[in-house]
């Protein structure tokens, strides 16, 4: 489990525990614990219904994906609340993975340290196929309390006035699948069609549910052994794809790294590079 496995034990206790209590604590900001699940794709968006919103550069931030969710919404209330979008780096087998067991520190068990995530991961989701059909599908929580801070910080309770609802949506990327010789892609082209699908559902969802501030991540890139290359220039270009022109305000990604600068290159090197100078809207 390593060493700080029983705090995190406690923390994970903790955070159960008061779920139910800090939903309703915060039900008029839109917390709840109900979730939809898209056991398939969403329509296209309808551009002629694109709120048109200008031109931003998508940046790319180490952070914890619920730090930087926070700081949006704290640098701009007015525009963020209630439209933050947070991506969880999911699992696709049961609710945050094996958590509650391991107590591993993956994203998704980061979020749900520190939220109350856990309780809108319904187990009549799980399991849902990885790759193939009806792989790509996914959850909507709508109302996630984020009050706790990041686990680099021990999940310290947050100011009742710095804690923040937000939404989240959870899709898994292909798991462990082979990959070419060179790593850079996957072995059998139907995983890429998949991965494509899952990211398109990733930004579908969060436009037909109002988000405009998406806080995104290197989808499948750590535990799950996507290349993050390959990875990085399919969220970009998807993103720039006409569809989406014009429905987000602000694109974030949260490339956590101990150490960005390492010398085997980082998500977040890989992302900064694939994403620089990258803006949206401006078709």
């Amino acid at each position: 489990m390593g060493t700080f496995a029983p705090s995190r034990k406690s923390i994970a206790d903790d955070t159960l525990s008061r779920t139910e209590g800090v939903i309703s604590e915060h039900a008029s900001q839109g917390a709840t614990a109900d979730s939809t699940f898209y056991p398939q794709q969403l329509e296209p968006l309808d551009q002629s219904k694109s709120p048109k919103l200008p031109p931003t550069e998508v940046q790319i931030i180490n952070s914890d994906s619920y730090v930087l969710a926070r700081e949006i919404i704290t640098e701009n209330p007015g525009e963020a609340k209630g439209k933050v979008a947070v991506l969880n780096l999911a699992s696709d087998l049961l609710p945050a993975g094996p958590w509650l067991e391991a107590l591993s520190v993956t994203q998704e068990e980061a979020l749900c340290y520190s939220s109350t995530l856990y309780a809108t991961l319904k187990p009549s989701y799980y399991p849902w196929p990885n790759v193939g059909e009806g792989s790509v599908a996914g959850i909507y929580s709508p109302g996630v309390v984020i009050f706790k801070d990041e686990l680099d910080k021990r999940c310290v309770d947050l100011a009742t006035e710095n804690r923040q609802v937000v939404s989240v949506i959870t899709v898994a990327a292909p798991r462990h699948r082979a990959l070419t010789q060179d790593l850079k892609s996957w072995k059998d082209p139907s995983v890429l069609e998949d991965m494509k699908g899952k990211i398109k559902l990733v930004y579908r969802m969060a436009a037909h549910n109002g988000q405009t501030h998406l806080v995104l991540g290197a989808m499948g890139c750590g535990a799950y052994g996507c290349p993050p290359q390959l990875v990085a220039e399919m969220m970009r270009d998807i993103l720039l794809e006409p569809e989406f022109n014009g429905w987000f305000r602000r694109v974030a990604f949260a490339c956590y790294s101990k150490s960005p600068y390492e010398r085997k290159p980082t998500n977040f090197q890989v992302f900064s590079e694939a994403f620089k100078d990258v803006k949206i809207n401006e078709a």
